[in-house]
């Protein structure tokens, strides 16, 4: 009898294991991307307090080199653009390790932009430098693309993340009856902040102290595109947080210190808007609220909109992080503010001289 050959036979999956194995593979991959995303959320928040940080310290070595901090720069003596002047930003390249892009410009001969405000063209030898992002002026948790084409000018301006302290918001003149009246962003005027048009602030001004008060916080750049015929109730959740509203083209500016417009702005201009502005720090260069300013008038990523006009208005802290804001005091330190901290305790964080007493548990 020839021998018995032995063979094994293979087994092919069945269709019911191969669904079993490719629903372990789906629970995994299920269990495996929250961690992933947590992990990139907290490395795009650590990044976001790395940046805040660097600008806190710049401003301290800016300081420690003119005996001051850095302001607003006004339009050169006699321009008939006198709100187009440099930036915050710009003055503080050089400590940011950003000399080549520093040394392409020179802020305090160079004029910004020419012809008359409000639409004044930049300055043609300036484009490139405008148009150049800046990785430490930018939040890599805010996914919008960082060169806005829509600023005044004609010429795209990259933009920031990070918002210089320009004060309360607070219409000094009438903050008792109607604390929502927020029109004392007129930079040519000063503020309770720490940074105006021509502002020379020193550390030593700061009498609330200088772990008691912002420097700079983080904002939410615009879409890069504005809206009309838009009710606020048509704005999704993130088009309220980068969008502000314009305000009714017939207001005026106040020419006389502390600035603002009149009739003053309500929060009835915001809600009630439906025109809204996409600029949103869209220009880490050109010194005006909207491009890289903020105030205290509203709490942290506020669900009551920004609303400007003439360039006036309130612009609030805002970040792509749930709870809160990062922001850099003038001690150097980062701390996460919630958006539940008091409007009371949040406006005294960003006056300079208030008198106001902080503890550190209101926020």
């Amino acid at each position: 009898m020839p021998p018995r050959s032995h063979h094994r036979h293979r087994h092919a999956f069945t269709l019911i294991e191969l669904l079993v194995v490719i629903a372990i593979i789906a629970i995994l991959i299920g269990l495996l991307l929250p961690a992933v995303q947590k992990v990139r959320d907290a490395a795009a928040r650590m990044s976001d307090q790395n940046n805040l940080k660097q600008l806190g310290l710049a401003a301290h070595n800016f300081a420690g080199a003119n005996d001051r901090l850095p302001g607003y720069q006004p339009a050169p003596s006699g321009s008939s653009v006198t709100s187009y002047g440099y930036s915050v930003h710009a003055f503080l390249l050089p400590y940011i390790e950003q000399e080549p892009l520093c040394k392409t410009f020179a802020p305090n001969t160079q004029q910004l932009f020419f012809g008359a405000a409000p639409f004044g063209t930049l300055n043609p030898a300036l484009a490139a430098t405008a148009a150049t992002p800046v990785k430490t002026f930018l939040n890599p948790a805010d996914g919008q693309d960082p060169v806005c084409t829509i600023m005044s000018g004609g010429s795209p301006h990259a933009g920031t993340n990070y918002a210089a302290n320009i004060g309360s918001g607070l219409d000094a003149n009438d903050a008792a009856s109607n604390p929502q009246k927020s029109n004392g962003t007129d930079l040519r005027f000063p503020s309770d902040g720490l940074f105006w048009s021509g502002s020379k602030v020193k550390l030593t001004d700061i009498s609330d102290g200088t772990s008691n008060t912002l420097m700079f916080a983080d904002i939410m750049r615009g879409p890069n595109a504005s809206l009309t015929g838009t009710p606020l109730s048509s704005l999704s959740n993130d088009q309220r947080r980068r969008l502000y509203a314009s305000a009714s083209s017939g207001r005026s500016p106040v020419a006389t210190a502390p600035g603002g417009l009149n009739p003053p702005l309500t929060t009835t201009d915001a809600t009630g808007a439906t025109g809204w502005t996409g600029n949103r720090g869209g220009s880490w260069i050109w010194g005006q609220p909207y491009t890289n300013g903020f105030t205290a008038a509203l709490t942290p990523n506020s669900t009551t909109p920004d609303v400007a006009g003439h360039g006036q208005g309130w612009f609030t802290a805002r970040s792509p992080f749930a709870g809160g804001v990062n922001a850099a005091l003038a001690d150097g330190s980062v701390r996460f503010f919630r958006d539940s901290i008091s409007v009371t305790t949040w406006r005294a964080m960003a006056t300079r001289t208030g008198g106001e007493v902080v503890n550190g548990g209101d926020y």
